[in-house]
């Protein structure tokens, strides 16, 4: 039952995080592809495009940065281990899941911090608040934590069951 609902919470997590990193590649791209056109073909530009593409990029990178960690596709150091016997191997998983998720908490907390100091604070081109582009880290990081929460329950209800049915 936890894993199922983890499964559906990991899921949903997922498709939330493909959206946004599609939707901010493709603005990104047509205000770069709006800047080069104009700049090149009406031999004028804005300012605003480039502004807008370098705010997407932020918001895509760290939503990519929730699917690599959602597909497991971070890169790991695992040189200890893999020398670990395998009776500590899960203890270790376990260990490390609540480091992480602990990192991850002190983003959001600090990064909600952040954004909360610089929303007075507007963009020199595009005006808007700039607490719209710093929401980017606590946002990606709880999706992160909801993620690593669900996988770290998981972790822990293996470790529970007896060595036989593993």
């Amino acid at each position: 039952m936890v894993k199922s609902y983890g499964e559906n919470v990991q899921r949903f997590l997922l498709y939330i995080s493909w959206s946004l990193a599609g939707t901010f590649l493709i603005i990104m791209t047509f205000s770069v592809f709006l800047q080069v056109f104009t700049r090149y073909i009406f031999h004028f530009s804005y300012s605003w495009p480039e502004e807008l593409a370098r705010f997407s990029f932020i918001w895509a990178s760290l939503t990519g940065a929730c699917i690599a960690l959602e597909r497991k596709k971070l890169h790991d150091i695992d040189i200890v281990f893999t020398r670990l016997p395998a009776a500590f191997k899960p203890i270790v998983s376990v260990f490390t899941h609540f480091l992480v998720c602990t990192i991850l908490a002190v983003l959001v907390i600090y990064g909600f911090q952040l954004t909360l100091l610089v929303h007075p604070q507007l963009s020199p081109a595009m005006e808007i608040r700039m607490s719209y582009v710093y929401f980017a880290v606590p946002f990606a990081a709880g999706l992160m934590l909801i993620s690593y929460i669900c996988e770290t329950i998981y972790r822990i209800k293996e470790l529970k069951q007896p060595t036989a049915k593993r």
